[in-house]
């Protein structure tokens, strides 16, 4: 009976994420038009003001229909189950198989996003945060302790903000996104502050290989200075360590 419960559960986590992948992107698209739309309307005439009201009515709740099962989506689908295997391998059917999946999903949503639109959605990192949190309170779901957790959400976030704000100082434009500072706490909310300098510095390899094969397979100094998603290289770099640490009995 578990197995079949698991069983339903990973088909609701395969289409969750199907539909959370196609329509995130669609969201933050249309947040941008209304936010635009609302500038322009307080700037001129009232007939942009009517183009804004359109927008605004127009619907950015969850669309409930059928996944988009592209060659790309098929990806996403792989991926799902493949994290669904490993936790189930590592914990079993129950309350902890339910809660790392939806954190290892909730991942994989963020990743593609970022990679989609280089946003890393609040409505998804944020309550991926409390949720790492909260789960310290209680000891069947604990995983590194209340204050453990909470050291690494600072320590996620705090040193990495400072090191955009000289970047922004220094440079005058962004380097890290907050997005990205948010992940980072969440992972530390969920897995301590011991884990986050392997994952940057794995994300950070991560990162300039795939900018180096770009540049490789492109031949050209065509988009050298364009802006690349982090977020992406930050959600590999975090199942790899966290694999590699529970393989040596570490976390």
């Amino acid at each position: 009976m578990a197995e079949l419960l698991g069983l339903f559960w990973v088909l609701c986590g395969i289409w969750c994420v199907s539909r959370a992948i196609d329509w995130f992107p669609i969201r933050l698209a249309q947040e941008e038009a209304l936010f635009i739309s609302e500038v322009l309307a307080q700037q001129t005439s009232n007939d942009n003001s009517a183009d804004y009201a359109i927008l605004q009515s127009s619907s950015l709740s969850f669309c409930w229909g059928t996944p988009n099962l592209s060659f790309k989506n098929l990806w996403y689908v792989t991926a799902t189950v493949v994290v669904a295997v490993c936790t189930y391998t590592l914990y079993g059917i129950g309350l902890d198989f339910l809660l790392w999946t939806i954190w290892g999903w909730g991942l994989l949503v963020l990743a593609a996003v970022d990679y989609q639109t280089k946003l890393l959605p609040d409505a998804l990192t944020l309550p991926l945060l409390w949720l790492g949190i909260l789960i310290q309170l209680f000891p069947e779901t604990r995983t590194v302790g209340l204050e453990m957790s909470v050291i690494g959400a600072v320590a996620g976030y705090l040193p990495l903000w400072l090191l955009a704000q000289a970047y922004r100082l220094i440079r005058g434009r962004d380097g890290l996104g907050m997005g990205d500072l948010k992940l980072l706490a969440a992972m530390g909310a969920w897995s301590g502050p011991f884990l986050l300098p392997q994952v940057l510095l794995l994300a950070a390899l991560l990162a300039i290989a795939v900018f180096v094969i770009e540049r490789v397979l492109r031949r050209s100094a065509d988009g050298l200075h364009d802006e690349r998603p982090f977020g992406p290289s930050i959600v590999a770099a975090y199942f790899i360590v966290l694999l590699f640490t529970h393989s040596l009995g570490t976390i």
